[in-house]
């Protein structure tokens, strides 16, 4: 046992902080997992190795070791960067409807959804670090030289103000605030609407990119983050049904039906905004634009496109959720992982497209026919390092924080909504208190997983 000195208490466990007793502790930790896990951190730990590696190589000054020309000018950091950003404003909105709206069936996503919103926006910072080589310079800038007149600006604005606000979430959430987490579930909800928005404008109000330029970039970037971010909590709550971890007896009967439910809204929404996309890219007049979606459809886009962004992101995962034998766990499995690889797809796609076919001087560096790109080592590797740190952090708060939701953080009672009197002034206090019915909806979701 350790003196008091040399332990905390870190979420309800006791920690030595000692070096001697945190190595010893560390080891015996280490020992105590089982053989999957620690094949598990070990490729995760290698593979941020890797990324370590090229993030170290990005960020000597005057290094050129990223794939990118200036006719090229964004490539697969900026596209990572835009994937991460607004998966984790996916992740909130697909949470809200339990947290801010109080709708029971998706409330069990509260925990993880704050969890993975975290990891997921500390990802993306990282990543456009690297790609900046001087975040420093870029937050002075944005706090001494303010330009409210810049969506980029309002986006570093929207973006900082969204991981602090959802840092008091988490720790509200696992603290016993009630009251300050109802609060800070709102204002995420509504800062993970005007941050995707607000990241939309940085690519729509570039007139010398007419396939980003529009008021539909922005409206195709949330509905893009909603369908992310409820594919990756598809993915997540499948891991926890298959492996039982915590609360994983509503994985299967209420979380996995929800995450059903989102990912059919989320694909027709992306579907219908894909195909006004192209419709209006073809017939569309300003210079480059045509040319740019045909690259798209016919170009040296198309396999990705019609292979990875239509059949495999939108078509197959819209199959595996609309038929009777493949509603199941594996099946939700398999959407899920469909439809977020089709998300990436997507914002590469996108950000490709918009720089593919540059045909007037406005746009710089004009290459004939199409400009070419491909993701140097360096931007490989840091992307392989961001989503291993991402799914290596995630499965330590798994495996060490209480994941399984409570009532005290499930039930958010609005001050302006009536509810029903539960006092018991017009009651017998000898008579045991009602047990609260299950709702019908719930009721017949786990109905039909038990048969």
């Amino acid at each position: 046992m350790h003196a008091p000195g040399h332990t905390m208490t870190l979420a309800g466990r006791t920690v030595p902080v000692g070096p001697r007793a945190a190595s010893s502790a560390v080891v015996n930790e280490i020992r105590s997992m089982p053989t999957g896990l620690r094949i598990w951190f070990g490729i995760l730990l290698a593979a941020m190795a890797v990324g370590a590696v090229g993030a170290l190589l990005a960020l000597p000054p005057g290094w050129e070791v990223f794939g990118t020309t200036p006719s090229f000018e964004w490539g697969l950091l900026i596209v990572a960067y835009v994937f991460f950003a607004i998966m984790t404003s996916g992740l909130c909105l697909a949470s809200s409807l339990g947290t801010v709206f109080g709708i029971e069936r998706f409330r069990p996503f509260e925990k993880r959804h704050a969890i993975l919103a975290v990891l997921s926006l500390t990802t993306a910072f990282g990543i456009i670090a690297l790609d900046l080589h001087y975040p420093v310079r870029m937050v002075f800038g944005a706090v001494l030289v303010p330009s409210p007149s810049s969506p980029m600006w309002w986006m570093g604005v929207f973006y900082g103000a969204y991981l602090v606000v959802l840092l008091v979430e988490v720790w509200s959430l696992f603290s016993d605030h009630p009251n300050i987490h109802q609060w800070a579930c709102t204002v995420a909800a509504c800062i993970a609407i005007l941050a995707p928005i607000t990241l939309g404008a940085v690519f729509g109000i570039i007139a010398a990119n007419p396939f980003w330029h529009g008021p539909f970039t922005p409206i195709l970037m949330v509905s893009s983050a909603f369908l992310a971010g409820t594919a990756l909590l598809g993915i997540v709550f499948y891991v926890v049904h298959r492996l039982r971890l915590a609360d994983f007896e509503r994985s299967a009967s209420i979380a996995l039906p929800s995450v059903r439910l989102l990912l059919g809204i989320g694909l027709t929404i992306v579907a219908a905004l894909v195909v006004r996309q192209v419709a209006a890219g073809l017939s569309g007049t300003p210079p480059g634009l045509r040319e740019a979606t045909i690259a798209l459809v016919s170009g040296p886009l198309a396999f990705q496109f019609w292979g990875g962004r239509v059949i495999l992101g939108l078509v197959l995962p819209a199959l595996l959720i609309a038929m009777p034998m493949t509603r199941t766990p594996v099946g939700t499995l398999a959407a899920s992982i469909l439809a977020l690889t089709g998300v990436l797809l997507d914002r590469s796609l996108f950000v490709s497209a918009g720089q593919i076919a540059p045909t007037t001087t406005v746009a710089g560096t004009v290459s004939y026919p199409y400009a070419t790109y491909s993701p140097s080592p360096v931007e490989l590797a840091i992307f392989v390092g961001a989503v291993a740190f991402l799914a290596f952090t995630y499965t330590l708060a798994e495996r060490y924080l209480d994941m399984g939701e409570t009532d005290v953080h499930v039930g958010i009672n609005w001050p302006w909504v009536r509810r029903h009197d539960t006092s018991d002034t017009d009651h017998d206090h000898d008579e045991p208190a009602e047990v609260p019915a299950v709702p019908a909806e719930i009721a017949a979701i786990r109905m039909g997983v038990e048969s």
